[in-house]
């Protein structure tokens, strides 16, 4: 069994992450560390879980009693574990924070996008970040094109989430995920990024991006670069019309659609569940990889709020 701690356990994300790991069949959640929670239920911080988890906040985490350790917090305790990895050379840290500070490369974390790096994370990877929600749709959207050296000049983004995402300091860092992995992807890309609203509402759960680019490919090749790209991957599927966000919410499946409204112009429309992608959902799904799971492991339902 996977011993499991979580430091900044008393946020709204650590919530959907215990959600999850109460019922993945070889997960032990040993720890659950928040200041100022100390000796309370955590059933009583996070909706859903009363009779299914009877854990209490502890007062600290003790590594050496874990295999991984999730960080969703600033906390003098997770930085203990960010800056200090050498102390625990076997311990993985999968860091789901989304700390602007953070330079995970500095770090030697991964980024655990698994659509692009599943192959770093199974070869001993020790160490990963979560992708921002905006980012991690965007770049879904965008990589197979980049794979095929088919981006060239700006690009715009448009999106729509929740108001918490949706905020100048978190728009203005995922802008930068997506302009680090297209740049690294392919080389001579040197547009730029530029992330604007949609005009639609979505829920507290919805994440939807519609990238325009140019590209006079034939859609049925467009198809085919997708779909080369994504067909051996377990949540990111490619589907013929745009889907409703309800068809996401709740899952980790993350949903693809290409249309040619011209003939020089494709857009790609993605939707997934932003609690789950680049969030929860996407920890977990690093979690399996680095231990040698199953990607689905533990992923197929997970216990919700309501």
């Amino acid at each position: 069994m996977i011993r499991v701690g979580i430091a900044g356990a008393d946020t709204a994300m650590a919530g959907e992450l215990i959600r999850i790991l109460i019922n993945h069949p070889d997960v032990l959640l040993e720890s659950a560390f928040a200041p100022g929670k100390v000796g309370r239920k955590v059933a009583s911080v996070h909706h859903g879980l009363a009779g299914e988890c009877d854990l209490d906040f502890s007062p600290d985490i003790n590594p050496n009693e874990l295999d991984v350790i999730f960080i969703d917090a600033h906390s003098d305790v997770a930085d203990r574990f960010r800056m200090n990895t050498d102390r625990w050379p076997e311990l993985r840290i999968i860091d789901m924070s989304h700390c602007p500070s953070l330079d995970f490369e500095a770090l030697d974390m991964a980024y655990g996008l698994p659509e692009i790096n599943r192959k770093k994370l199974v070869r001993g990877c020790k160490r990963a970040v979560v992708p921002r929600s905006v980012a991690a749709a965007a770049i879904i959207g965008l990589y197979p094109l980049a794979r095929h050296l088919l981006l060239k000049g700006d690009i715009v983004v448009g999106y729509a989430c929740p108001p918490d995402i949706d905020t100048e300091e978190k728009i203005s860092m995922a802008r930068q995920e997506i302009l680090h992995v297209l740049r690294s992807t392919q080389n001579s890309f040197n547009g730029e990024i530029k992330l604007t609203h949609l005009d639609e509402e979505v829920s507290e759960r919805g994440l939807k991006v519609v990238v325009d680019v140019p590209c006079s490919l034939d859609i049925n090749e467009v198809f085919r670069i997708f779909d080369d790209c994504y067909d051996d991957h377990n949540f990111t599927f490619m589907v013929s019309n745009s889907m409703p966000g309800y068809e996401v919410e709740g899952t980790q499946k993350t949903l693809v659609t290409l249309q040619k409204l011209s003939p020089d112009r494709l857009t790609v429309t993605v939707v997934a569940d932003c609690r789950m992608r680049g969030g929860a959902g996407d920890a977990v799904h690093i979690m399996n990889l680095l231990f040698g799971l199953h990607e689905r492991t533990g992923l197929y339902l997970k216990a919700h709020k309501y």
